[in-house]
């Protein structure tokens, strides 16, 4: 009876170092939580098909200069012609708060961590009626770049599940996000401006939409640049170089939204409007020229409005 004890024993003990053995050697750390949907943690590092090389992780960057910088993240709906305005990829309370822990996760992350996250975006609808949307994504420093790879962008929750849930006394329901991947691309199909400090992974000739490469500092004083008349930046914010890139900035999109307006008519119209332009033809040029660059318009669409533009020459 004994040895049988004992063989049990040995047995269990056995099982449960090879268990030991089997667990990963750390835990999840959350860095930030608010209820089941909304986080920020360090967890294993994603991999990729041809084997993922090490973050470049521990890392310091500034809070303020990475909150900056997701600020300057714009994207145009693929509806191109239908509007002149840019959206934000992150609310200002979602990048507020990105900042803060992306900044904290990089200073204790090992290089075969990344980041991941869930955040909230709310839109107010009516006076007590709000609209939620949640973007999730990785995140994690290489390369001298802070990468971001979207997962479900701007996904709303599922309102008859909540509504059903609630019913039965349940206050919130937790959902799975996707979190984005190295090894392929999220259905995220938004366009990216892409500006200084702030591009889009190329793998080989491929450009990633979902994946952005953001150089903080130059991305951060391109958000400051472009908000230098906002009188909520202290002044010491904005030195002269900045007020000087934002002159260019400004004038760079007045001249693309010139373009875009005419190019809309036009397609409106159905043809070409040999009207006289705001714009030179050199100036045409140029601007279609960043349009096609920037990935805003199609090869198509580029080749048909550089006809157009040589036949009013």
């Amino acid at each position: 009876m004994m040895k049988l004890l004992n063989k049990s024993f040995s047995g269990a003990v056995l099982l449960v170092l090879l268990m030991l053995q089997a667990a990963p050697l750390y835990a999840d750390e959350t860095l930030w939580r608010s209820g089941l949907n909304l986080y920020i943690k360090l967890v294993d590092q994603d991999r990729s098909k041809e084997g993922t090389l090490p973050n470049q992780h521990p890392v310091t960057l500034d809070a303020k200069e990475i909150t900056n910088a997701l600020n300057s993240i714009e994207i145009w709906d693929r509806h191109l012609f239908k509007k002149d305005e840019l959206d934000t990829a992150f609310s200002l309370e979602q990048a507020r708060i990105l900042g803060q822990y992306l900044s904290e996760g990089l200073r204790k992350a090992r290089p075969d961590q990344d980041i991941i996250f869930s955040v909230i975006r709310r839109e107010k609808k009516y006076v007590v009626i709000e609209d939620k949307f949640y973007t999730s994504g990785r995140a994690f420093y290489s390369n001298g770049r802070l990468n971001i790879i979207f997962g479900d962008f701007e996904r709303p929750p599922d309102k008859f599940k909540e509504r059903a849930y609630q019913s039965s006394g349940i206050s919130e329901i937790q959902y799975s996000f996707s979190h984005g991947k190295r090894s392929k691309p999220s259905d995220f199909d938004k366009q990216i401006i892409t500006k200084a400090g702030l591009e889009n992974y190329r793998d080989g000739s491929t450009i990633r939409k979902d994946w952005l490469l953001i150089d903080v500092p130059v991305a951060s004083n391109t958000y400051l640049a472009e908000h230098s008349q906002n009188k909520e930046l202290a002044p010491n914010e904005i030195s002269e170089a900045v007020k000087l890139e934002a002159a260019k900035l400004a004038q760079e999109r007045r001249e693309m939204r010139l373009e875009m307006a005419r190019l809309r008519k036009e397609m409106a119209e159905g043809g070409t409007s040999k009207s006289n332009s705001a714009l030179s033809l050199e100036e045409r040029f140029k601007v279609l020229e960043d349009l096609k660059n920037q990935g805003l318009i199609t090869d198509e669409e580029y080749q048909s409005k550089r006809k157009e533009i040589l036949n009013d020459i």
